[in-house]
C-alpha cells in the first residue's frame, strides 16, 4: 500500500488532472513542394487551424462533407512557415509553451511523453529538436 502525505496526493492529482494538450505545427516546405511549386492550403488563427481543399471550386455548395475549408481547434496552432511572417513562432516559442512543462514533470519524478505524429519528412524531428547549433 502506497502513502501519501496531503501535500503529495494534491500534486499527484493536480497532474493527472491535467488534460492533455494539443499541438499543430505548420513548417516551411520541403525542397520538393518548393520544387513542385506547391500552394499553402494552411491557415493558422489563434488556436484554430484552417485546411483548403483547392479541389473544390470556391463559392460551390454542397455536401457537408465535402466543404471547401475545414477549420479546427487545437490548444496550441502554430506557423512556422515563414520567418519574416507577424505570426511566425520559433522554437523557443514552442517549447516554452509546451516542452517545459513536460520537462518539469519529469524532473519532479513523473511520466512524460510528447507524442510526434506526421507524415514522414514533415518536421517532427525539427519541431522536437530545432536546428542543431554548430
Amino acid at each position: 500500500m502506497m502513502m501519501f502525505s496531503f501535500g503529495c496526493w494534491r500534486k499527484v492529482l493536480n497532474l493527472c488532472l491535467k488534460p492533455v494538450r494539443n499541438l499543430v505545427d505548420y513548417l516551411v516546405f520541403s525542397s520538393r513542394e518548393k520544387e513542385l511549386t506547391a500552394k499553402g492550403i494552411i491557415k493558422m488563427e489563434g488556436t484554430k487551424t484552417s485546411i483548403t481543399n483547392l479541389k473544390i471550386p470556391d463559392g460551390v455548395v454542397g455536401d457537408s462533407m465535402r466543404e471547401r475549408t475545414k477549420t479546427f481547434t487545437y490548444d496550441f496552432s502554430y506557423d512556422s512557415m515563414d520567418c519574416k511572417s507577424s505570426s511566425f513562432v520559433s522554437q523557443e516559442k514552442v517549447f516554452r509553451d509546451l516542452g517545459c512543462d513536460v520537462l518539469k514533470a519529469a524532473f519532479e519524478g513523473y511520466n512524460a511523453c510528447v507524442f510526434a505524429y506526421g507524415q514522414t519528412s514533415s518536421g517532427k524531428s525539427y519541431t522536437m529538436m530545432g536546428v542543431p547549433v554548430r
